[in-house]
């Protein structure tokens, strides 16, 4: 180890004073707020401070001979010294105080130290000094140069990319790939069957590592993204350290102490998919469980979520009959993953994020539209997301009726509409800030895209100015609505537009325009039942009568409806029902009218 230290030790001092001179700018800019303002009046690359590094350096060096007595005693103590001393200096780093690191090297190579302050001590400081520049806002990380050149790359809304999400990303992954790695050092320790079942168990880990990575992409806010995804590796990482000591041994005892083989993968398969079904099935059908029900159901399966401790303890303690309790538990998990666990979460997070980007702020609603501009659309040309985008229209129809569920104004009614104007203006900074510098091969992709979502924030518009009874505006909306939708060659949209133009067109007491539109929609011939359903509701629109009923028009129907539909991707999945409770609120509207004026 000692011969080792010699080589190691100067790569370690270079490493720390490089991290050092980079933490000294950064703070610099942070606590000096003239400090970027001059680095932009005189540009230099970076306005580094060697003296002060060395200042630094030396306090470094200092510190160091006084601790180093106790430092070596405690890695020399055993495993849990050695982690003790990592941690702490890992922490340090990320925390700024990575000049320690340097000063221990630099006492390292002028003094006789012992080689575990160097390994256990310096280097997480260098480490921590490293993930925490990582983690550096942009300001106090880049260039004035390169700030300069992006500034004018890419105009000064868009913001630069996150260093830091792609080391969490980074991580996630191998962490995913950890069962998998034991495995193979496992190698001929393992029975020819288990080693089988234990790889293809490990491979669906790492294949629902991967998923979930992508999965995590779609959420539109960075740091809330960030936060997972480190969340997520830390978690992953943090189980295989557990799954590999003492804790991970007693695991593997009490499972093997318990139905194993298959008939034990089944068993942990059911325990892990039966409450996801329930909540599955039930939200499908529309109904809500208690909470209590809700918390019971993901304590049960959150131990067995997707079969990460379950591989991990049958790896690396390997025990009869594991191995395929392992693979079926894997599969399972697996299986409900591409049926859809997980799926609405980003939709989910998206809707709570929402609310920051309306803020007091100007300077932070900015940021957040810059670094959404340059994550979801210009980091993604060949498949821009516009989630962010969905989810503020959905917000806007829930509103108008009255839910407005995480919004601590409680916006309802036409103050809804703020989601919608958000919405618009964060399009147009895609039409004016992102397009120009979107590479000219999938311009026509954004264009569609951005299309499509025009079209859903003008459907969602639409809905509200109809149920807060607007009905002037809300003609008109549903007028645009028809447009658009007739551009984009979504035909079925485009019919049930102008069916509600033709019921509000009666309720403005308009008849001969109303007239007109229920002939043009009798003209279109739809064989299709729930178009024809909002056909005939129009002309009993037009005609009255007390027996006007609702019509048949479920969200299942209206969905399937517009399935075949081009763009199918690209639409929100929540116009269905909120379009079906629409037709239904103004078919009631209209019996009721028809019902008190018979009465008179």
């Amino acid at each position: 180890m000692a011969a080792t230290a010699l080589v190691v030790t100067p790569g370690v001092a270079v490493v720390a004073a490089l991290v050092t001179l980079v933490n000294v700018q950064e703070l610099k800019r942070r606590w000096v707020p003239s400090q970027l303002t001059k680095e932009i009046a005189r540009p230099v690359h970076r306005t580094y401070s060697p003296g002060v590094v060395v200042l630094l350096g030396a306090i470094g060096v200092g510190v160091t001979s006084v601790f180093a007595p106790l430092l070596a005693r405690l890695g020399n103590a055993g495993t849990a010294g050695i982690v003790l001393v990592s941690a702490l200096g890992l922490a340090l780093g990320v925390a700024g105080l990575s000049f320690l690191g340097l000063g221990a090297a630099a006492y390292a190579l002028l003094w006789p130290l012992d080689p575990l302050i160097v390994y256990a001590w310096a280097a997480p400081l260098a480490a921590g000094g490293i993930v925490r520049f990582l983690h550096v806002s942009e300001p106090h990380r880049s260039g004035i140069w390169r700030m300069m050149l992006m500034v004018n790359r890419y105009g000064p809304v868009i913001r630069g990319t996150a260093p830091a999400e792609w080391f969490w990303r980074a991580a996630g992954l191998l962490g995913g790939l950890a069962p998998l790695a034991a495995v193979v050092a496992a190698g001929q320790g393992l029975g020819l069957t288990d080693r089988a079942a234990l790889t293809a168990a490990a491979v669906l880990v790492a294949v629902q590592a991967a998923w979930t990575d992508v999965r995590f992409l779609l959420i539109p806010d960075r740091y809330t993204r960030l936060v997972l995804l480190a969340g997520l590796a830390l978690l992953r990482c943090g189980i295989v350290v557990v799954a590999t000591g003492p804790v991970g041994a007693a695991c593997a005892k009490l499972w093997s102490g318990g139905p194993t083989g298959v008939a034990g993968g089944l068993i942990l398969a059911a325990w892990a998919s039966v409450p996801w079904l329930l909540l599955n099935v039930t939200a499908r059908l529309g109904r809500t469980l208690p909470a209590p029900v809700v918390v019971t159901a993901t304590l049960i399966r959150l131990p067995l979520t997707s079969g990460f401790a379950a591989v991990a303890v049958a790896a690396l303690h390997s025990r009869p009959g594991l191995a395929a309790a392992a693979l079926l538990l894997a599969a399972a998990e697996t299986a409900t993953l591409a049926a859809g666990r997980g799926r609405t979460f980003p939709m989910a997070v998206s809707y709570r994020a929402a609310v920051s980007f309306l803020t007091d702020d100007p300077d932070r609603a900015r940021t957040l539209a810059g670094k959404w501009l340059r994550d979801s659309i210009l980091n993604r040309p060949a498949r821009p997301d516009l989630n962010l985008i969905r989810a503020l229209a959905k917000r806007a129809a829930l509103a108008s009726r009255g839910d407005s569920t995480g919004d601590p104004a409680h916006r309802t009614g036409l103050d809804a509409l703020c989601w919608t104007d958000l919405a618009d203006r964060l399009l147009d900074l895609v039409d004016g800030e992102v397009s120009p510098r979107y590479p000219v091969k999938h311009r026509a992709r954004l264009a569609l895209a951005v299309g499509n979502a025009r079209a859903d924030v003008s459907w969602s518009r639409a809905i509200v100015l109809t149920r807060a009874a607007s009905l002037d505006q809300a003609c008109g909306q549903w007028r645009d609505c028809a447009t658009r939708r007739m551009i984009l060659g979504h035909p079925a949209h485009e019919l049930l537009a102008h069916t509600m133009i033709a019921i509000l067109l009666v309720r403005l007491g308009r008849t001969a325009d109303a007239a007109r539109s229920v002939e043009r929609l009798q003209r279109t011939g739809t064989t299709t039942p729930v178009l024809r359903a909002c056909v005939a509701l129009a002309a009993a629109a037009l005609a009255g009568g007390p027996t006007l009923a609702p019509p048949p028009v479920s969200a299942r129907a209206l969905r399937s409806a517009w399935r075949g539909e081009p763009g199918g991707r690209l639409r929100s999945n929540w116009t269905p029902e909120e379009s079906a409770l629409v037709l239904a609120g103004q078919a009631a509207d209209l019996h009721a009218v028809s019902a008190a004026e018979v009465s008179r």
